[in-house]
């Protein structure tokens, strides 16, 4: 179809990789997911597969820069891991809708949703699991869209989207062939017609439910705070500024009467518990470490603590601890998904260059919690989704089984501080009103840097108080009836297993059928 044309094969490719990442926040113009996969689509359709190989493989590095240039700041190394890693991911997507669309033409329409979903899929899981920049995060400010994330969570969004890309895509490709417009493509217009009125008709629906379900729900009355700390400085020697940044938060957050006060992730550096556990109480460690765990009687109402912590010395957790004035012991929630390579990886204890690069660089030695327990509250049951956890609606849904209210989000995204990158806090965001809206439960996000603030279950945010900025917001999180499931919850998170199933049979069927 495009024959001798190179400049022609590179635009095409190229424009597609502005505008997918043009998509995603900070940038917004999510409207571009709708159809900026066509070209790419009809191009993979007609040439052949090395083409698609090499123009999506190099092309994706475009939509690669402009939406995580900013990964550097997190791990100087990463750009050039993860770029590479992720272009092939979309690369093999394109080739293998390709091999699926030539060998078996009667699937055409599906053979790009099942394969590219089906890569979004496959880098989400796992150790190295990393769900960021998912095709219906670029929906985050389309209130109509993501509802539907209720059905079949955030890779049902994403496939609705790709289906109208492909829909669209055959309507094209008949129209050059017949030049006929409606005649034979009458079954596609009438899909695409019915999918639109679906997405918009739920999205519709659910958004005045949830609103209603939202106005009569109990609230309860919670402070976020925003210190706006150096990740990377020094801890020990600033200490008391640090410590001072914190109590006068707390004391003007306290004028606003709240019920209870959130502290971001790692919001104090020390091994709190571990050092009080080990130590006199009167070493200097300690007459500081007493302060925190004091804050709750002193301001007579509940705290919860962000710090890392250890059992033995050895094994290191992202912790944050439920601290209430007048009830003994501690309740604690432990990050469970760590940051791959950013946090923990296997191998950190047991192969020393790995353990050499990651201090170098910065890297946190923790390892994942295997505790999935929920904390109760004086007016509620929840549970702390640390940093990049509030990602996973795979991993809330866990807890929607334990009859939580609504979560907490504890993140520090201040090593994205290069630059005053604010990309990162966005597309963090946008992906927790995904997991909100699949689980239909509040998240109260207290955040380092930003975005501090309260998503509905109906993915409207309330309290933003921007990025950069020392803060603290105040706000009411309703507290959703724990009997609340959501067809996701209860059986649509089968849903990525049965589309990456169905794409891998189809797929090496393709590979092993003769002829194109």
């Amino acid at each position: 179809m495009f024959k001798n044309s190179r400049l022609l094969y590179s635009v095409i490719w190229i424009l597609w990789a502005l505008c997918y990442g043009l998509s995603f926040p900070t940038y917004n113009l999510s409207f571009l997911s709708w159809f900026c996969f066509v070209p790419v689509i009809i191009f993979s359709y007609l040439e052949s597969n090395k083409k698609v190989a090499i123009y999506s493989f190099f092309s994706s590095f475009i939509f690669l820069i402009l939406t995580l240039y900013w990964i550097y700041g997190f791990w100087l190394p990463a750009p050039f891991l993860m770029f590479m890693i992720y272009a092939f991911y979309y690369a093999f997507a394109f080739v293998s809708a390709s091999i699926i669309a030539k060998k078996f033409p009667a699937l055409r329409t599906f053979a790009f949703p099942l394969s590219f979903l089906s890569m979004e899929i496959l880098r989400s899981v796992g150790f190295h699991g990393f769900q960021w920049n998912i095709l219906a995060h670029s929906q985050w400010n389309n209130l109509l869209a993501i509802q539907m994330a209720d059905i079949f969570g955030v890779h049902g969004v994403s496939f609705v989207i790709l289906l109208v890309n492909s829909l669209i895509s055959e309507i094209v490709i008949n129209y050059f062939k017949k030049r006929k417009f409606f005649i034979d493509n009458k079954s596609y217009i009438i899909s695409l017609f019915l999918i639109r009125l679906f997405t918009f008709g739920y999205g519709y629906f659910s958004l005045n439910k949830y609103q209603r379900i939202i106005k009569n729900s109990p609230g309860e009355r919670v402070a976020l705070l925003q210190p706006h700390t150096p990740s990377r400085a020094e801890w020990w020697s600033k200490r008391w500024q640090y410590y001072g940044i914190f109590w006068r938060l707390h004391a003007e957050a306290m004028l606003k009467e709240p019920e209870f006060i959130i502290w971001c992730e790692t919001m104090v550096k020390n091994y709190v518990w571990y050092y009080l556990s080990r130590y006199p109480l009167d070493e200097e460690v300690n007459r500081f470490n007493i302060r925190f765990i004091k804050m709750p009687e002193e301001f007579d109402v509940p705290i919860l603590m962000t710090s890392p912590d250890t059992y033995d010395g050895k094994k290191n957790y992202n912790t944050a601890d439920y601290l209430e004035p007048g009830r003994k012991g501690v309740q604690r929630n432990e990050k469970i998904h760590l940051v791959p390579f950013g946090e923990w990886m296997p191998g950190y204890d047991s192969i020393p260059i790995v353990k050499k690069v990651m201090e170098i660089e910065g890297a946190g030695s923790f390892v994942p919690s295997t505790n999935f327990n929920v904390i109760q509250g004086r007016k509620s049951r929840f549970r702390v989704l640390v940093c990049y956890e509030d990602m996973f609606p795979s991993l809330a849904r866990i807890f929607i089984k334990k009859r939580v209210n609504y979560f907490i989000n504890g993140t520090n995204d201040g090593w994205a501080y290069k630059l005053g990158f604010k990309h990162p806090m966005y597309q963090h965001l946008a992906g927790a009103i995904l997991t909100s809206v699949s689980v239909r439960r509040p998240i109260a996000r207290a955040a380092n840097t930003g975005i501090t603030c309260i998503i509905k279950p109906d993915g409207r945010i309330e309290g933003n108080i921007g990025t950069y900025n020392t803060g603290f917001y105040v706000g009411n999180v309703p507290l959703i009836d724990d009997k609340i499931e959501t067809f996701y919850v209860k059986i649509g998170y089968i849903f990525p297993y049965i589309i990456f199933s169905i794409y891998v049979i189809i797929f090496l069927v393709a590979i092993f059928k003769r002829g194109e």
